[in-house]
């Protein structure tokens, strides 16, 4: 074992090199953890805190229960046995261990609200996200495993952020390669062949009519963020901040931003773009229909508050453009009947936890949880200038219908099998989306959410 271990590291510092000139890079040598002192203060828990908190404790209670019931242990190394590696077998864990470490750090629920002893909890984590860590297919000695692939980002995203926010919490094994997968990940993004990819192309060329290149875009640039934050002094900094500004804006970019003339992150917006992924009216274009679901991948690009107050670093304004005339757009666009589906009207339906589909939808009426993670962004990053009563209201009943779809359960999952038969991690979602929600809201009662709504060359050192 020691042997494997040792050319497990010696490969990875091999990898990661600056230049040819340069001495080999260990990646967890890079990464700073998070100083909670800046977080010890007493806060404020206003409703909408109280009302996510509840609605992450029962999440938490069935998803530490899921861990145990999903896989098997392997007590010699401590981890749980993650080795189906598609997005079916990695992406419900991931999204667990990121998750959890909000309700644990952050949240700090007790042992009532999670339904064990937080030391067990822990344990859990901990070894899940080990075990997320060992299937990647760099700590892999003969090359199996997950990584580098189409969705890959995302799910190293959310394990990578929840050994982080754990940090102190893990083994020295573990913490390797979390790193290992960070940055080998992130550094897919900054290869001489990469190029961001496009729904449509400057002169009109559409590359894939059936879906647009906003949520793939958007998912990437999570790693980045995350990256970023975790490794602040790495030598590929720079690099990733900078493909990660052209994923972020181009992930929700207008045909008419290859005209826009503001200056984000050092240039003009036209200047970043190559191509567009956004129509004009705010709609997003997957599975070849109109699908408010992927719109709601807005939220993606956002994360970037979710990540640099942790650092104390500054959030790139490229994570929210367009944000705000996308939420306008989805609460204020009326989309007619015909030739839309009836009743017509706006996708946010007003006072109501329902949605709007103008041409239907392929998952799921039900995904309440995603909404309610738009509606928070907007009420915390101020996407809902005019119509800020109405986000509150939404917050308030689609949070409200959460909680009751929960309680019908004594376990606290949300879903009936009928209500969302088309994604078997859909309970594991959850766990992002109000995750996200928690942390989000967490971090503005902390007074952590700086630099909203501005723009210019806050991100980037250097072009």
């Amino acid at each position: 074992m020691k042997k494997i271990f040792f050319i497990f590291i010696l490969a990875t510092m091999t990898l990661y090199k600056v230049s040819a000139n340069t001495v080999p890079v260990d990646p967890v040598t890079q990464v700073v953890s998070v100083d909670w002192k800046h977080f010890d203060k007493s806060y404020k828990e206003d409703r909408y805190l109280k009302q996510t908190r509840k609605i992450l404790s029962n999440t938490a209670r069935y998803n530490l229960n899921w861990i145990e019931e999903k896989f098997e242990v392997d007590n010699s190394r401590k981890l749980y046995i993650v080795d189906q590696y598609t997005e079916n077998g990695i992406r419900p864990a991931a999204s667990v261990c990121y998750g959890m470490a909000v309700a644990l750090k952050c949240a700090k629920l007790n042992d009532d609200e999670l339904g064990i002893s937080r030391e067990i909890a822990l344990k859990r984590i901990t070894m899940l996200i080990k075990g997320v860590a060992a299937g990647y297919k760099m700590n892999h000695t003969n090359g199996n495993g997950w990584g580098n692939d189409w969705q890959t980002a995302l799910w190293t995203t959310f394990v990578g952020q929840g050994a982080w926010m754990l940090w102190d919490e893990l083994e020295p094994e573990t913490k390797n390669m979390v790193a290992t997968m960070v940055v080998n990940e992130a550094d897919r993004f900054i290869a001489p062949n990469y190029k961001v990819p496009y729904w449509t192309a400057p002169d009109g060329h559409v590359n894939s009519p059936g879906d647009t290149k906003a949520e793939e875009n958007a998912w990437n640039a999570t790693l980045l963020q995350l990256a970023v934050a975790m490794m602040p002094e790495h030598p590929h900094n720079e690099k990733w901040k900078l493909i990660c500004s052209e994923l972020m804006i181009s992930s929700f970019s207008l045909k008419s931003d290859l005209e826009n003339a503001q200056v984000i992150d050092g240039k003009p917006v036209k200047d970043w773009l190559h191509g567009f992924n956004l129509r004009e009216d705010g709609a997003v274009i997957n599975h070849n229909m109109i699908h408010p679901d992927y719109t709601m991948t807005i939220t993606l690009n956002s994360r970037s508050y979710l990540v640099q107050p942790l650092a104390n670093q500054q959030v790139s304004p490229a994570s929210q453009w367009n944000a705000s005339f996308i939420y306008h757009s989805l609460a204020e666009h009326k989309w007619s009947s015909p030739p839309y589906k009836l009743p017509g009207g706006a996708m946010f339906i007003p006072g109501k936890a329902e949605v709007y589909y103008p041409q239907g939808t392929d998952w799921s009426k039900y995904r309440f949880d995603v909404y309610y993670l738009t509606h928070v962004n907007a009420y915390v990053l101020g996407w809902d200038k005019g119509i800020q009563k109405e986000t509150k209201r939404w917050m308030q009943v689609q949070g409200s219908r959460i909680l009751d779809m929960q309680a019908r359960h004594n376990d606290g999952h949300m879903f009936t099998k009928e209500e969302y038969p088309t994604y078997p991690g859909c309970e594991q979602m959850l766990a992002w989306t109000i995750g996200d929600a928690y942390l989000l809201l967490w971090l503005k009662s902390h007074h952590a959410i700086s630099n909203v709504g501005k723009s210019g060359r806050i991100w980037l050192s250097k072009l």
